[in-house]
């Protein structure tokens, strides 16, 4: 995975992949896996109503349909520990918390 511009903001990692801002947020005990999708300067940012959710050890698509169950998530999860191996040293709490969630 080619990735540009990693920043890292509180609780989540922003990076540029092909063109599009994708993020990683922890929300709660939740990893949420969203793209922005634009930005407006009176409201801020505007996400994708599809995203991945991963939360007690399981990986879920979210979208308006409601969430299910990813069978075989392992491409997904080693995209992530990619990530975590980008921040590891300059964010260890974040780190922890990625990486406490994805191995729950």
């Amino acid at each position: 995975m080619k990735i540009k511009s990693l920043n890292i903001r509180g609780d989540s990692v922003e990076f540029c992949y092909e063109g599009s801002s994708i993020r990683l947020s922890v929300i709660n005990d939740e990893l949420r896996i969203y793209e922005e999708v634009t930005y407006e300067v009176a409201i801020g940012e505007i996400f994708s109503k599809i995203q991945i959710v991963i939360k007690d050890g399981k990986v879920f698509l979210s979208s308006l349909f409601g969430e299910n169950e990813v069978n075989n998530p392992q491409n997904i999860i080693n995209g992530i520990k990619e990530i975590l191996e980008l921040i590891k040293n300059k964010n260890t709490k974040l780190y922890g918390k990625i990486n406490n969630i994805i191995s729950a």
